[in-house]
């Protein structure tokens, strides 16, 4: 087992990843499975280095105590066991299971704390201390001012609502233009072309150029130009 000191903050901690390694659960772990591993841990550890494998080498005399009174088949403690704050398989499960509980509610409260840490407070602060110490002098301010600002504060609100719109198609029919333009000329002979729309609408333009067009190539009307750019006149022809 290449394991070292570091990564493990106690015997206890060294204990429990012995136990899940072999994938016991600690009700059934195999004691002197855990005990042997242990022991076989500890002969790897600088024996000079006192500071920081001394705790491990008490467990390690705690275990080999236990060993031994599981060997010898002893379930009573004695005077002499007093010392040893291990003396059984079940002393040894329940520090495994008080600690494993520790270790668990550390590692809970080591999230929280990163958790936390993502967020940032501002601490609360007194609005008094950025006032000034002067008194308002109302019988210097003018209420209609305030009364003004409110209503160019209701404009903008009013500004922000959608407007209730109601958005319909006109339909524009070449025959409709032709009859329009028909009647026209009954009483004029002549129009110019310009004065046909009623608008500039799109849908009036199109229409209206086709009925015209239609109504030349029938022969009904003529189109006539004196000059490049002049306006066009639109002339009835007359029936022989």
């Amino acid at each position: 087992m290449n394991l070292h000191i570091n990564d493990f903050e106690g015997p206890l901690d060294l204990l429990l990843h012995l136990v899940r390694t072999a994938k016991m659960n600690i009700y059934d772990i195999d004691t002197t499975y855990i005990i042997d591993k242990y022991l076989e841990f500890i002969n790897t550890l600088d024996k000079n280095d006192l500071d920081n494998t001394s705790e491990y080498l008490v467990m390690a005399s705690e275990l080999i105590h236990l060993k031994s009174r599981l060997l010898l088949n002893l379930d009573d403690e004695t005077e002499e066991d007093s010392e040893y704050t291990i003396n059984s398989e079940e002393d040894l499960k329940n520090k495994l299971l008080e600690y494993e509980q520790y270790k668990n509610a550390s590692m809970l409260f080591k999230n929280l704390e990163e958790n936390r840490s993502e967020y940032y407070t501002k601490i609360p602060e007194a609005i008094a201390d950025f006032l000034d110490d002067e008194k308002l002098d109302v019988e210097r301010h003018d209420p209609d001012i305030l009364a003004n600002i409110l209503l160019e504060l209701q404009k903008r609100i009013n500004y922000q609502k959608p407007i209730s719109t109601k958005i319909t198609k006109r339909e524009i029919s070449i025959t409709e233009r032709t009859n329009y333009i028909r009647d026209i000329l009954k009483v004029r002979k002549k129009v110019n072309f310009l004065e046909l729309f009623e608008d500039y609408e799109k849908n009036m333009v199109v229409a209206t150029f086709l009925s015209i067009l239609n109504m030349c190539k029938n022969g009904e009307v003529l189109l006539l130009q004196e000059n490049n750019f002049d306006d066009i006149v639109i002339k009835k022809v007359e029936d022989e």
